[in-house]
């Protein structure tokens, strides 16, 4: 199940990213200067996108993790959680 997500991103990633600039410069429509704008429209457009991807979901997990790594539990030499008692 696991190899079949992934290569479903992997496909939706390669038609969304590299299949636009692949086919602008493949385009037999435009040539010279209007095939290389086209080219570089849709190559910075599939960075836009990959950037959206990342604000929203890479980096809130990142920072997640971050929060999580200074919130750890003080084990003592057997590793076994060390119970903190708060005193007033």
């Amino acid at each position: 199940m696991e190899k079949v997500v992934f290569l479903l991103v992997v496909l939706t990633g390669f038609l969304f990213n590299v299949l636009p600039w692949l086919c602008a410069l493949c385009s037999r429509k435009a040539s010279g200067a209007k095939k290389l704008i086209w080219f570089l429209l849709s190559f910075f457009g599939s960075w836009l996108g990959y950037a959206v991807y990342y604000f929203l979901i890479v980096k809130p997990e990142w920072e997640d993790s971050t929060a999580r790594r200074n919130k750890r539990v003080p084990r003592n030499e057997n590793g076994m959680p060390i119970k903190m008692v708060e005193r007033n």
